[in-house]
């Protein structure tokens, strides 16, 4: 009996097997189908999610309109108001994607715009499709404009408007977002993996606003013939599947249709019938074939009685699968990644064959987690896991390692440029922002490599080159990626000896704080100093602050550290005249795990300093929680000023602004620099310090180096500079001959006389 069922299963088994090969075309036209499918719901989700950051924009900038300013009378003046353009510049540069953003009138006049140039005569954009649109139908508060080339740049745009309406909720104007359309077309050809492959992107009406393969003659055309299939399932906006002939190729295409969740928009995506159909691969058909045959003797097993054996089976390949997998990106993990390892080091010892070993890291990831939360955090490990495997080939080998940590052994190689040409795919595929949720954030890789027939003499020794690599790679800003090399030394192995030096240093008192002077513009005489950390390390030098305060929010140091800064710097501010005042940089770390307040109630209880001489700098990366924000108020109760450091640098300086009533804004650096040959610097200082003076604030101009760009700053109205042209930082001892020198040679000062220069 038992024979005899074996015999009709067997019987059973090649019968099904036959049947298996035979539908192996339907099978692979399925996958396919399903891959179009996929690919379509992956870029509708970053297409929505692009368009909502641009609307979250719009939106922001319609939020900082005064309700005053929400009548026809007061809108234009507000539109043309310096305040207004700071708005606009900060919002076109949050959003990488944006090209300008402009406010039109009622009358659909250009009223405020981004853009750095005034402009002379008035324009009007009564013809353009958004404006009759938003104009003429009450139940419209958006509209997605039709592609366009801007002639004087030959740049390819989309514009994203959105509606004003008055205090009364009649018409009052609209605020229009131009953007970049290479961005979608960038977006797109980074997922094109076949010869016929094609992405559109069409509005609900059938407009194409963009698509890859680049089309110059299909863009503003309709992506349906009239009367086909394809425009009413169009019309009926639901994700779906159908065949049909396409205009721009005239070749039967299988196309995945996938509309926008939040907008009139929708993704097509689609591949040529006759690729499909060359698209059987025999590997396929074997593997699933023993599979099959697997299955049948599962359920043979399972005929004979012998359930336990099946049970048995199961549970062993979940378990066996579990313990190599990860399970947020289906990838195998470090156990399964370091026995590939072994195996591949042995076959290309004795193959004669090289491979190359890639350790990927992503950048700030820990920084994306804080902000974003960790959900957003997952999401991004998902979307890095895809891009790197859709870039490699079927004999290559990916493993997720660590938190945000990856593996790739390529193999086999021929030479270093054939790695190359792998680590250039895999940029390119990053350069697209990761869509989490609804925001887009950009996410970079450092990457290290190790060469298996130069760099270890067994997977160990080849694991830690490419290790020392990774992290050679994240030191070095000019890189993305570095090889190993036997110059290389290990980052990490100096981070600790700097950390203990820095312990040893902070312990045994030998940092030192330098004094930069900061000039008063209004009365041509220094208003205070900032503290600056300095530290001579005793066979090294001066090292960089740049250097050391991180290495200080790493290790937990900056908690004493900053504690030093603020007794020794307020104790310094009580040897100068009483008019002058010092400023502080408190570190986001810092502020997150120290008790701020408490700290600076010492500091300003043991130096005897009145707390209205101190300025504590705060940048954006200190998030305004409620506690944070609670806190700042409790230090302005005490008398202390608080400044807004950087400023200029991130959009959000406008929502900090909002959100907290500082004393003074610090104007960065980099923008003083550029202020002479840029309007677009020159327009942003303009308007930040338009900006303060409205909110009641005072204005620091920070990196000033020549007279002309000190000049420039005092016609636009800024209140303090600060610079190497007033002075560099330089020791107690040296602030304290400089300001005795300042004061000695005041009398003999005449109206509009500059300050003594100092060279420290």
């Amino acid at each position: 009996m038992i024979i005899s069922l074996s015999i009709l299963t067997a019987a059973t088994g090649i019968i099904g097997a036959a049947f298996l090969v035979a539908r192996g075309y339907n099978d692979d036209l399925a996958r396919a189908e399903g891959d179009l499918t996929n690919l379509a719901l992956s870029l509708q989700e970053r297409t929505d999610g692009v368009f909502q950051s641009i609307e979250n924009v719009l939106r922001d900038v319609v939020g900082r309109i005064p309700q005053a300013c929400l009548q026809a009378h007061e809108f234009d003046g507000f539109a043309a108001a310096q305040t207004t353009k700071a708005i606009l510049v900060g919002a076109c540069h949050s959003l990488p994607q944006i090209v300008r953003i402009d406010l039109v009138n009622a009358q659909g006049r250009i009223v405020g715009s981004s853009t750095p140039r005034p402009m002379s005569d008035p324009i009007y954009l009564k013809d353009t499709a958004y404006y009759r649109a938003l104009t003429t139908d009450p139940s419209l508060t958006l509209y997605l404009g039709e592609p366009m080339r801007i002639r004087a740049t030959g740049k390819k745009v989309l514009t994203l408007a959105r509606k004003i309406d008055d205090t009364d909720g009649n018409f009052l104007g609209i605020v229009v977002a131009t953007m970049d359309l290479e961005h979608f077309e960038r977006l797109y050809k980074d997922h094109l993996r076949t010869p016929s492959q094609a992405i559109t992107l069409y509005r609900r009406d059938g407009i194409i606003l963009a698509h890859c393969p680049i089309s110059e003659r299909a863009l503003g055309r309709r992506v349906w013939r009239p009367n086909t299939p394809l425009q009413r399932l169009i019309a009926k906006n639901i994700p779906t599947l159908i065949r049909d002939v396409s205009w721009i190729d005239r070749k039967e295409r299988v196309v995945a249709l996938h509309p926008l969740a939040h907008y009139p928009a929708g993704i097509s995506v689609s591949r040529t019938v006759a690729e499909l159909m060359a698209g059987r691969r025999l590997e396929s058909r074997l593997i699933a074939f023993f599979a099959y045959l697997m299955d049948i003797g599962i359920e043979a097993a399972t005929l004979l009685g012998l359930r336990h054996v099946r049970t048995g089976i199961l549970r062993a390949a979940s378990e066996s699968y579990l313990s190599r997998h990860d399970v947020l990106t289906k990838l195998p993990n470090r156990l399964h990644f370091g026995e590939d390892l072994k195996r591949t080091f042995l076959a290309s010892q004795r193959s004669g064959t090289d491979f190359a070993l890639l350790l990927l890291d992503l950048n700030r990831f820990k920084d994306i987690n804080d902000s974003f939360g960790h959900g957003a955090g997952d999401e991004i490990v998902q979307t890095v896991a895809r891009r790197l495997r859709e870039r490699l080939r079927k004999t290559d080998f990916i493993a997720r390692i660590g938190g945000d940590e990856f593996a790739i052994i390529q193999r086999p190689v021929r030479n270093r440029q054939q790695v190359i040409d792998l680590i250039t795919a895999i940029q390119s595929a990053m350069r697209a922002p990761c869509t989490a949720g609804s925001t887009e954030i950009d996410v970079g890789l450092s990457i290290g490599v190790a060469m298996a027939s130069t760099d270890g003499k067994t997977s160990t020794e080849l694991m830690k080159a490419a290790d020392v690599a990774l992290y050679a790679a994240k030191s070095d800003s000019s890189s993305s990626y570095r090889f190993f090399d036997a110059s290389i030394k290990d980052s990490r192995a100096e981070r600790r000896a700097l950390e203990g030096a820095l312990k040893s240093a902070l312990e045994n008192k030998e940092l030192d704080l330098f004094y930069q002077p900061i000039l008063d513009l209004a009365t041509n005489q220094i208003w205070g100093c900032e503290a600056l950390a300095r530290w001579k390390h005793p066979t090294k030098g001066m090292i960089s602050p740049l250097q050391f305060i991180p290495t200080a929010e790493e290790s937990g140091l900056i908690g004493p550290m900053g504690d030093w800064i603020l007794e020794e710097a307020c104790s310094t501010a009580m040897t100068w005249p009483q008019s002058l005042k010092v400023a502080i940089n408190l570190s986001p770390v810092q502020f997150r795990s120290r008790d701020v307040l408490a700290s600076v109630k010492k500091a300003l209880e043991v130096s005897g300093l009145p707390a209205q001489r101190l300025i504590l700098e705060i940048t954006e990366s200190v998030k305004l929680t409620e506690e944070a924000t609670a806190t700042l108020k409790k230090l302005k109760g005490l008398g202390v000023s608080i400044a807004l450091d950087d400023f200029g640098t991130g959009y959000a300086s406008m929502s900090y602004l909002s959100s907290f009533p500082f004393d003074k804004i610090k104007i960065d650096q980099s923008f003083v620099r550029n202020m002479l040959d840029s309007p677009d610097s020159r327009a942003i200082i303009k308007a930040t310090i338009g900006l303060a003076k409205d909110l009641k604030m005072s204005t620091t101009a920070e990196g000033v180096e020549t007279e002309e760009q000190l000049n420039a700053l005092r016609l636009a109205g800024a209140s303090q500079a600060q610079g190497y042209l007033i002075a560099k930082p330089m020791s107690r001892e040296a602030i304290s001959a400089f300001i005795t020198n300042l004061q000695g040679a005041q009398p003999s000062k005449r109206d509009g006389q500059g300050p003594t220069r100092a060279v420290a």
